[in-house]
Order: C-alpha cells, then sequence, then structure tokens
C-alpha cells in the first residue's frame, strides 16, 4: 500500500510539471505515460501507452546509452527531451525505490513535441 501511494505521488508531481514545461493546454495535449520494472540490468515498460510499430510497446526495454537510464541508474529524476521510437518527447522519469533502498523500476510520463 506504501509503495502504491509513492507512485500516485511521484505521478501527481510530474503531471502538473510537463504540463507546464510544454506550454500547451491540456485539452490540446496528449500525454504517454509507462510504468517500468528494473531488474538490476534493464528496465522494462510492464504497463504503457507508447505504441512501437503501431503495438503497444509493452515489454520493451529503456535505451541504456540514454540520459534518463544514466539518472535512474543512480536513484535520480530525468526531465528533459528524449527520442522514444523515433518521436520526440518532452519526457519525466522518476526511479522507484523499495523500502529497503533498491532500485525496483521507474515511471515515465511525456507529452509528444
Amino acid at each position: 500500500m506504501k509503495s502504491m501511494r509513492r507512485i500516485f505521488l511521484i505521478l501527481s508531481l510530474l503531471l502538473p510539471i510537463t504540463l507546464l514545461i510544454s506550454g500547451a493546454s491540456l485539452a490540446q495535449t496528449k500525454l504517454d505515460a509507462s510504468i517500468l520494472s528494473y531488474d538490476g540490468k534493464d528496465f522494462v515498460r510492464t504497463e504503457t501507452t507508447l505504441m512501437k510499430d503501431g503495438q503497444s510497446a509493452a515489454n520493451t526495454k529503456l535505451d541504456p546509452d540514454g540520459p534518463a537510464y544514466k539518472a535512474l541508474v543512480e536513484k535520480r529524476s530525468y526531465s528533459g527531451p528524449m527520442t522514444i521510437f523515433g518521436h520526440d518527447y518532452q519526457a519525466n522519469y522518476a526511479p522507484l525505490i523499495g523500502e529497503d533502498g533498491k532500485l525496483t523500476g521507474a515511471l515515465f510520463v511525456g507529452t509528444p513535441k
């Protein structure tokens, strides 16, 4: 229950930041979001609104060479531009950390540019 509250809090914080950065009104903004799991090496999208080749991008990996990956493995958030499956986004990623202090996953919220 504690982790669900933490996820809700993080999403609640990321959403307004994304909207403010994009400068677009809510009615004109399409948001994409993902929940990613972390196995000690890869961040994998377990749930997502992202599409790849016309299919759900679920079970795809976060690019390990990208700035979001590098920030997340250091248990830091990342906000900035990202290209995801050939589309430019204003992206926000936040790490999910278990009660034991271990990195367990991440959340993504982004707006297409």
